[in-house]
């Protein structure tokens, strides 16, 4: 994806039908023009674009040059035929890069239902892998310091964990000496090309990757940098990264980061909780009565009693338990409440309960 929106031009492959037309049309221009034309595969939207500019620019250079009456309509064929494939090149184009947003959207819809920040990191690592990469590192960044959390090298699991051992053993240090200093200082995503030369790179780390070229994306909580996003396509296939996976992954990277804050939100709730529990029994003060619940001028008795459990931290099946309702009530439950209290989602609700 480019920072225009679309996919790169040499990664959207065309079906197969297509690309055999744009190749049959460089040939027939071959012959009708009587030059030569370098058509080659068209298989991608980029060599596909390439040649049929050729074929326009050479036919539009042949009627500058007043052909003959018998020329003419094959001249003006030419160029119709090239301006329809052109047309279903770039549809192509824009179908992939829907195709992309799509796969992003799955992604993180799959991450919704993380319920702490170890599990979420872990599996933005898996997701990761399913939108166009095939190497991602996830890392958090605790006191300046670059602290690796979960590799997925599907394809080859040990250089993973060698990794992951290797930056454990000594976290390497965000001193403004490493390209992810900038990252971590400026909140933007960046690329780090020619790799295995570049002073501004983690030596141990780039030297067992053997990776020529890699996207970071910045992972952030209440405004502030918390962790990173590495990642790079080096298997299927290989290739440079570029602009269009930087968009990609920062893209990518801002879902995760709304995630991860409201999980770092009820996990705080959660463990506010258990610390109470704990106090109450340690001093053995006698746990005050449940009150009354008082009648809320929004919800029914049924909401305030499953909004009240979610403030407690409970997840979904926990307050079906308690309730004895089912698990898919309690969804239908709080639904409703996040409509009636206007609230974009489950902490936002629980955050304006505590509050209010």
């Amino acid at each position: 994806m480019s920072t225009t929106g679309f996919p790169r031009l040499d990664s959207v492959r065309l079906s197969a039908e297509l690309a055999d037309q744009v190749r049959e049309l460089g040939l027939d221009a071959c012959a009708v023009l009587d030059r030569l034309l370098p058509v080659g595969r068209c298989a991608e939207v980029l060599p596909a674009k390439r040649l049929l500019g050729q074929v326009w620019d050479a036919t539009m250079a042949q009627l500058g040059a007043t052909p003959g009456p018998d020329r003419l309509p094959r001249l003006t064929a030419l160029l119709t035929r090239v301006r329809e494939l052109e047309s279903r090149v770039d549809d192509a184009r824009v179908a992939d890069g829907v195709s992309t947003m799509r796969r992003v959207r799955r992604a993180l819809t799959r991450l919704h239902d993380s319920s702490t920040a170890e599990e979420l990191l872990t599996r933005a690592a898996e997701e990761a892998c399913t939108i166009g990469f095939d190497r991602v590192l996830v890392s958090t960044v605790d006191d300046a310091t670059w602290v690796l959390r979960k590799m997925v090298i599907e394809q080859d699991p040990r250089l993973a964990e060698e990794m992951l051992a290797a930056g454990r053993e000594a976290p390497p240090r965000l001193d403004g000496s490493l390209v992810e200093s900038d990252v971590v200082r400026q909140a933007r995503a960046g690329l780090v090309y020619d790799v295995q030369e570049n002073p501004r790179v983690n030596r141990q780390l780039v030297s067992l990757s053997g990776c020529t070229s890699y996207a970071i994306a910045p992972l952030q909580a209440y405004g502030k940098v918390v962790g990173l996003l590495h990642a790079d396509s080096y298997y299927s296939p290989r290739r440079e990264v570029d602009a269009s996976d930087r968009a990609v992954l920062n893209l990518y990277a801002e879902g995760v980061s709304e995630t991860l804050a409201r999980v770092s939100v009820l996990e705080g709730l959660a463990s506010l909780q258990e610390g109470m529990t704990r106090l109450a029994a340690d001093v053995r003060i006698a746990p005050p009565r449940e009150p009354a619940l008082t009648r809320h001028p929004l919800l029914s008795v049924r909401e305030v009693e499953v909004i009240e459990l979610m403030a407690r931290g409970d997840a979904n099946r926990a307050i079906a338990r308690k309730l004895s309702i089912s698990e898919g009530t309690v969804k239908t439950h709080i639904t409703h409440i996040l409509r009636k209290l206007d609230a974009a989602n489950r902490a936002e609700a629980v955050a304006y309960w505590l509050r209010n």
